[in-house]
Formats: C-alpha cells, sequence, structure tokens
C-alpha cells in the first residue's frame, strides 16, 4: 500500500495527492497528459505526488488504470469541505514501475555525456508502450529518426576518464569559501553543452591569480547548434548578495566555447561565488540555498549514474573506479543538503538509498 494524503488547492482547483517526500536525489518528474503531474523519487523510484489539474476522460482514465476505480471517489469527495485526508491507494505494480522508469529515464538523459544518441528515444519508447502512453511512443519513434539522422559519428563523445576525475576530486578540497561551479540543467537546455560525470566536470575552470582572471570552458554537445550556444553568457554571481560580480559572453575557441572572467578581489578573500552559465546575462541571481540544492542534486545524479557503471561512457574504466566516483558524489551530495540547511537529505546522502529496477540505460551502456 501508498499512503497518499489528499489536498484540494481552492484557488486553482487542483487535487493533489503526496506521498513520502523524495530523498537525496531528488524527483523526476513527468508529465503523461495534459493536466496530469506525476513525481517519482529519483533513487528508489516511489511515487512521491500526483498533481491532477485536469478531470478529463484521459486523465481520470489513467488514473484509474494506476489507482483503481477508488481514486474517482476520493477526487468526488475531495471536492466537499472538510473530506479530504489520508488515502490508501495501491499502484498498480507494473503500470507505476513503467511511469517511473520512463520519468527516472527522462532526468537521467538530460545530464547525460552521450543526450543526442538516438538509443534514449528507443528505450523511452518501450516504457511509454508498457505505460499505454501512445501520443509518447509516437514522439519518441520521430525523435530517434531525428537523432540518426543529425548524430554525425557515434564515438564522437569526449573521452570520458573515471580513475582521473576521482582523482581531481580527492585533491579539490572544496570549502564553503571559495569558488563553486556546475552546469545547472535548470539554467541551460539538454544538448547544448556537454555535461561532466560530475559537476566537477562540468566546466574547465582556471585561475590566473596574478591578473585575478578567471578562465571558463564549457564543452559544446555533440549535434548541438554551435551559433545557439555561442550566444550564452558566463557569470559570476555573489548570492549572498543576490548580485552579478562579473559576466561575459561565451566565444567559440576550437570545439570548446570560453570565457573571462575579472574577480574584483584575490581568490583567497572570497567568500562564496558561484559561476554560471546562462541565457541572459541579467536574469535574477538565486539565493545561496538555492544553489546548494541544485548542486546537491546534480551530485546525486552523478552518483546513480556511477553506481550504474555504464560501460558505454568510459569502457577503461573499472568497477572499483565507478564505485570510487559514486562514494565521493555521495558525500559532495550530503554536504551540499547540509550546507542548504537539509540535514535529513544530508544524513540520507551518507547512506545511499537502495535503487529499485531502473532503465537500463542503453545509450550510456553502448556508448552511442
Amino acid at each position: 500500500m501508498t499512503d497518499l494524503t489528499l489536498r484540494v488547492e481552492q484557488a486553482t482547483g487542483q487535487a493533489i495527492f503526496e506521498g513520502i517526500a523524495a530523498g537525496p536525489a531528488g524527483e523526476a518528474g513527468l508529465a503523461p497528459l495534459e493536466g496530469l503531474d506525476l513525481a517519482f523519487d529519483r533513487a528508489d523510484g516511489h511515487l512521491v505526488r500526483v498533481i491532477v489539474g485536469a478531470e478529463n476522460a484521459p486523465v481520470l482514465a489513467l488514473l484509474t488504470r494506476l489507482f483503481g476505480a477508488q481514486v474517482l471517489r476520493a477526487l468526488h469527495f475531495a471536492k466537499e469541505p472538510g473530506l479530504t485526508g489520508p488515502v490508501r491507494l495501491s499502484p498498480e505494480p507494473q503500470l507505476c514501475a513503467a511511469l517511473s522508469g520512463l520519468a527516472r529515464l527522462d532526468a537521467a538523459r538530460a545530464t547525460s555525456p552521450v543526450w543526442a544518441s538516438p538509443w534514449w528515444a528507443a528505450e523511452a519508447a518501450v516504457l511509454a508502450e508498457a505505460a499505454g502512453l501512445r501520443a509518447r511512443v509516437l514522439a519518441e519513434a520521430r525523435a530517434r529518426a531525428l537523432r540518426h539522422e543529425q548524430l554525425v559519428v557515434p564515438g564522437n563523445a569526449p573521452r570520458i576518464d573515471v580513475a582521473a576525475e576521482v582523482a581531481d576530486l580527492a585533491k579539490d578540497c572544496v570549502h564553503t569559501p571559495g569558488l563553486h561551479w556546475m552546469l545547472d540543467p535548470g539554467l541551460a537546455p539538454a544538448g547544448l553543452f556537454q555535461p561532466g560525470i560530475s559537476p566537477h566536470s562540468d566546466l574547465l575552470v582556471s585561475h590566473d591569480a596574478s591578473s585575478k582572471c578567471v578562465v571558463v570552458t564549457a564543452t559544446i554537445a555533440v549535434a548541438a547548434d554551435r551559433a545557439e550556444a555561442s550566444k550564452w553568457h558566463v557569470r559570476l554571481v555573489d548570492p549572498a548578495q543576490r548580485c552579478v560580480v562579473d559576466k561575459a559572453s561565451l566565444a567559440e575557441a576550437g570545439p570548446w566555447l570560453r570565457a573571462e572572467l575579472n574577480l574584483p578581489f584575490p581568490l583567497t578573500d572570497l567568500s562564496e561565488l558561484w559561476i554560471e552559465v546562462v541565457e541572459d546575462a541579467e536574469r535574477p541571481v538565486r539565493s545561496t540555498k538555492a544553489h546548494r540544492i541544485q548542486r546537491a542534486l546534480r551530485w546525486a545524479d552523478a552518483a546513480l549514474r556511477a553506481e550504474r557503471a555504464p560501460a558505454g561512457l568510459a569502457p577503461e574504466a573499472s568497477a572499483e573506479d565507478w564505485s570510487s566516483l559514486a562514494a565521493v558524489a555521495w558525500e559532495r551530495c550530503g554536504r551540499d543538503w547540509a550546507a542548504a540547511g537539509d540535514p535529513v537529505r544530508a544524513a540520507a546522502a551518507k547512506q545511499p538509498p537502495v535503487q529499485l529496477p531502473s532503465p537500463v540505460y542503453l545509450a550510456e551502456s553502448l556508448g552511442e
């Protein structure tokens, strides 16, 4: 059984079923139909939330397949004042697994070093078919055909060295003061920039102490529009003060994009500044807590990927290399959750949850 608490937002009329909150890996969202939003835990796959924004026939049909006819009675009585409260619903295991798998696959694809691979669409189509989402099946079929046309050579993805990543992280003493960075999937769309296998390698950051200059290099993703990518900017922001310290446009430098930022004072005097890659250089600066939460989720994303040890991403990496990366990524995840003021998720990251069966992620397994 899954215990969910049903409530209705009076202002919007949305019915919201809420279960156990997501752990340190965060949520994977899925909108299988217009008017229906689902959220699953990215690590163990459990159903976190169901938001019903429109009670049309397709939405009600999917909810009935997922929870049974009792969900319709629950929605009806929820509209009566004072009748909201705990509702015991039991999701149909196979359908829930297919929806959860599809949501988690979408989340993994967004930060994958092989985002452009047509295998993502192939696997998503299989899961969508199992969930009875015909429109999604057709969309993925079209996407796979398009990716086959766009993909120049499957082996063109940058070589990934897991052992080197672990060694760099071991040398990198990350403290709260200083420079921080990551390629935030919430700011940059998937498929534009090449993400690393951890936030540490999302961007290459080097510092010239004599000139107080910070050089930031981003890798253009395979099959990305280079002209579109070069329209983006790099910012140095102070989230505590919600201000932009410096900004620069990205410029092409061979297969990379490069920008130079100027520090207003020596690096040793920094409190906490963050490097961001953004489309709008004037967008409001997020808080320190928001930055920490987003990076905690990226560390968890890196840990989950490392636990799968996808051979296609790094054929030369050993099981020990991947295990070491997973351990350090969970440790960094917990550190950022603690800094964000969430001791519960920080503690959970120290004892990573056991993953339920998840999609195979053929794209990362095959490296195409």
